[in-house]
């Protein structure tokens, strides 16, 4: 993909040394800062290669079937999701959705084969775990990017930046919103799992 086109208010076209305009770029795809704004999330959700490949261009062609495709990988091929801003409940049922990512795999198997007793279900021993296995090492969740200051651009915003932001976001926010949806359908199924009416 071509360096992105999107040009800037103030002070464009730049003219280069004998007056000629030079191309009016205010990113590189190479500055990651830059190309990370641009709908990184919903670029990350993408399947098609073709539209994979027009996600970084900044004229925008094709940003309705970006977001479109990229909500509907969101809530058609992943099994479960989790929100950053929601960390500890993400944590909480990803672990409860795959047993084996449990800080503490004997505590999870206990967990886990008392409410299939609770339902009725015959179970004996240490569930499904190997007979003497005690988990001493666990699976800690390190959250490691928490509270780090960017380390490019700037705090100040002027007008101009705000709609560049919120241009250069939009389909993000569209990927957000499905995944907010999502998640809050996930918390209901995993409340009736725990309450045990499920």
């Amino acid at each position: 993909v071509a360096d992105g086109t999107f040009v800037e208010k103030r002070g464009w076209p730049k003219l280069g040394k004998g007056g000629e305009e030079t191309e009016t770029f205010v990113y590189s795809p190479n500055d990651s800062c830059a190309v990370q704004m641009i709908g990184h999330q919903a670029t990350n959700l993408l399947s098609s290669v073709e539209l994979y490949n027009v996600a970084n261009d900044v004229r925008f062609p094709r940003e309705k079937e970006i977001a479109d495709e990229a909500v509907r990988n969101l809530r058609e091929v992943f099994t479960w999701i989790g929100l950053t801003d929601r960390i500890q409940e993400s944590i909480d049922g990803i672990r409860t959705v795959f047993p084996f990512l449990a800080e503490n795999l004997n505590d999870a198997a206990t967990v886990f084969g008392d409410a299939l007793k609770k339902n009725g279900e015959e179970v004996d021993g240490s569930f499904s775990l190997p007979e003497g296995y005690n988990d001493e090492k666990g699976c800690p969740f390190e959250h490691r990017n928490a509270g780090k200051e960017p380390a490019c651009g700037t705090k100040e915003m002027d007008a101009e930046t705000i709609f560049l932001i919120n241009k250069l976001t939009a389909r993000d926010m569209a990927v957000y919103k499905a995944a907010v949806e999502r998640f809050e359908l996930q918390q209901e199924v995993l409340e009736e799992f725990w309450d045990g009416s499920l």
